[in-house]
């Protein structure tokens, strides 16, 4: 998932959007936003609280798990501040930490299959790693995976996938991990379907990697049809003379709307400081139409292409940051920003930022929740709150 802000003033109203791409200016913005596009809307603030979300998942508009830390003496390391929230029945219950993750918590990651099959992956000291599964009336203690989890992707109770960041995937059948060697290295998962999952990264090796170019690296993109996981041919990258110092070319995550529709981003990038004349990085954007990958450029055009991919509804619809929504039609429109509180700690001058990542689609609605901060800038010291916000395409977008 990809790191973004909302940013306001201590009013409320929008004076400029975090993201450098997605500008604008006054309240009067961000309503002409709101009528076009929707805005998100704020479901949770612990006012309280000194700390953020960091993990999500939702199986249904009355039941979503996220899990986050408390701030304690400015540290965030402290196994008793790290803790679940839970969403049922229309309340927020906080509760700790599982036991069955063996200590192993910080770090969190979530997913689910459904209100039965929710996953939480934690690690601790010296790369351990705690897998716990909640099975709709308790956690239960599942066996780890034999090396580091970076990402996860439940399909269901009896198959499950975790990468370990470099070239090795593990799957869960239900009873144990099987491991399986990736033909490049893998940095995401996406997918709904048992041979529909994808995995992207960037391989060191074959066509653009190194010679006259001296690209150490191009983006990969791997697909398991059910029996194997194959690498498919991607564009490749290179800078123009003088190449960059060790350039190279990546992807660091997926979106998997269908069989027809996927799409990948990440970065052309280099080691930057080396040279007095440096090339701007590059934003990497393909699309999957089913038998080949495509280069989607065109910023001039569509302004939602300029920004990483978040997450997909279920129609098919886009969440490209937080500021931009493309319809499943193609059309780009600009999202506005709720009010934030200005009461409990937060003084009149302070100024307020709501910082949303991770964000992922509520099934059986056309919802995203998303889940991180109120960043709030004041004399003092400034606070962090956890917060959620929910947000909903307008009908026709």
């Amino acid at each position: 998932m990809v790191l973004a802000a909302l940013a306001l003033t201590a009013v409320g109203c929008g004076s400029d959007h975090a993201d450098p791409k997605d500008t604008g200016s006054g309240s009067s913005t961000g309503a002409a936003a709101s009528a076009k596009g929707g805005s998100w809307s704020l479901k949770y603030v612990d006012k309280a609280g000194k700390g953020e979300l960091t993990a999500v998942t939702a199986t249904s508009a009355d039941d979503i798990w996220a899990a986050g830390y408390e701030l304690r003496n400015g540290m965030m390391d402290d196994p008793d501040a790290q803790y679940l929230l839970h969403y049922e029945g229309g309340d927020w219950r906080r509760q700790k930490a599982p036991a069955e993750l063996d200590g192993n918590i910080f770090h969190p990651r979530l997913d689910s299959s459904g209100p039965d099959d929710v996953w939480l992956f934690g690690s601790g000291k010296d790369d351990a790693v705690g897998v716990a599964r909640w099975d709709g009336s308790g956690w239960q203690r599942v066996q780890r995976p034999p090396g580091a989890v970076t990402d996860a992707k439940v399909l269901a109770p009896d198959d499950v996938w975790v990468l370990n960041g470099q070239q090795q995937a593990y799957h869960w059948d239900g009873g144990r991990w099987s491991s399986h060697e990736l033909p490049a290295h893998a940095t995401a998962l996406g997918g709904t379907a048992r041979d529909g999952l994808w995995a992207v990264g960037f391989r060191d090796s074959g066509p653009g990697v190194g010679g006259e170019g001296r690209e150490l690296s191009q983006p990969a993109a791997m697909h398991w049809d059910g029996a194997s996981w194959k690498l498919t041919p991607t564009p490749t990258y290179r800078f123009p003379d003088p190449v960059p110092p060790e350039a190279g070319a990546f992807l660091d995550d997926v979106e998997v709307v269908s069989p027809k529709e996927v799409w990948a981003n990440g970065s052309h990038d280099f080691n930057h400081g080396e040279v007095d004349q440096e090339p701007p990085i590059e934003d990497v954007l393909l699309r999957w139409d089913g038998s080949r990958w495509h280069e989607r450029r065109g910023a001039d055009r569509d302004p939602c292409l300029t920004r990483s991919i978040v997450t997909h509804g279920a129609d098919g619809g886009l969440l490209f940051g937080v500021g931009r929504y493309r319809s499943p039609e193609g059309r780009c429109t600009k999202v506005s920003w709720p009010r934030l509180p200005v009461e409990g700690k937060v003084t009149a001058k302070g100024k307020q930022q709501l910082w949303l990542d991770p964000i992922v689609p509520v099934p059986g609605t056309r919802k995203f929740v998303g889940v991180g901060k109120v960043y709030v800038l004041q004399s003092g010291g400034p606070l962090l709150l956890p917060a959620v916000a929910t947000y909903e395409p307008p009908r026709g977008d």
